[in-house]
């Protein structure tokens, strides 16, 4: 009589995940977790439980859940910048690279919304040292953005040393992630549309939003 294919799946050998597969199926699991319910009510059980590892193999990558809250942090704050990176140091006019980075962020956060909600809408940690930590990498952000946008900022006269620099870089980021939230509640928009519209307002400015 053949075996049940249930008692074949349970002879049949698991690959061993290697460690650096083990940690990013924790980081990875951490990061919804910390998204969705916060630094404080995430507990590593239920992180070790996603990951679907035992809660003592993530002690071999991580000593506690502040290391493993700020690794996840660091990770998430480097792709995203790579990607905003990408679309301003891009190929092509001005223009175009401003189209490409709103592209770039819209895609960004269609792909990784729990990136874009840990790092944008943190819930406070309830820990003041830690939520200090956090402020500092949303100005660690809006600084590296500043830096990328600095050439084009000059070449269109704009002072660095003034209060326009940081206003209009905080305008400018403040705007692509409301358009990134709104097209997350509308899907149905096309994506080229939604960018189209973005870049013609951020590059013609209000008083000339209507023209292409």
């Amino acid at each position: 009589m053949p075996a049940h294919p249930d008692a074949l799946d349970e002879r049949t050998p698991r690959r061993r995940l290697r460690g650096s597969e083990r940690r990013a199926r924790i980081e990875a699991a951490a990061l919804v977790a910390f998204a969705h319910r916060g630094y404080d009510a995430t507990s590593l059980g239920e992180v070790a439980a996603a990951a679907g590892v035992a809660r003592t193999v993530m002690y071999d990558h991580f000593p506690d859940k502040r290391a493993l809250f700020l690794s996840v942090m660091a990770s998430q704050q480097e792709l995203m910048l790579r990607e905003i990176a990408g679309g301003i140091t891009s190929e092509g006019d001005p223009r175009s690279r401003v189209r490409a980075t709103v592209a770039a962020y819209l895609a960004f956060t269609q792909d990784h919304p729990a990136t874009r909600r840990l790092l944008l809408a943190p819930i406070p940690s309830g820990d003041s040292e830690l939520d200090e930590v956090v402020q500092g990498y949303l100005s660690a952000r809006s600084d590296a953005i500043g830096m990328l946008l600095s050439a084009d900022l000059t070449r269109a006269g704009v002072d660095l040393a003034s209060v326009s620099f940081p206003v209009i870089v905080a305008l400018v980021s403040g705007a692509v992630d409301g358009v990134a939230q709104w097209w997350a509640i509308n899907p149905d928009v096309p994506l080229d549309d939604a960018v189209e519209a973005a870049t013609r307002l951020l590059w013609n400015g209000l008083p000339r939003a209507g023209e292409a």
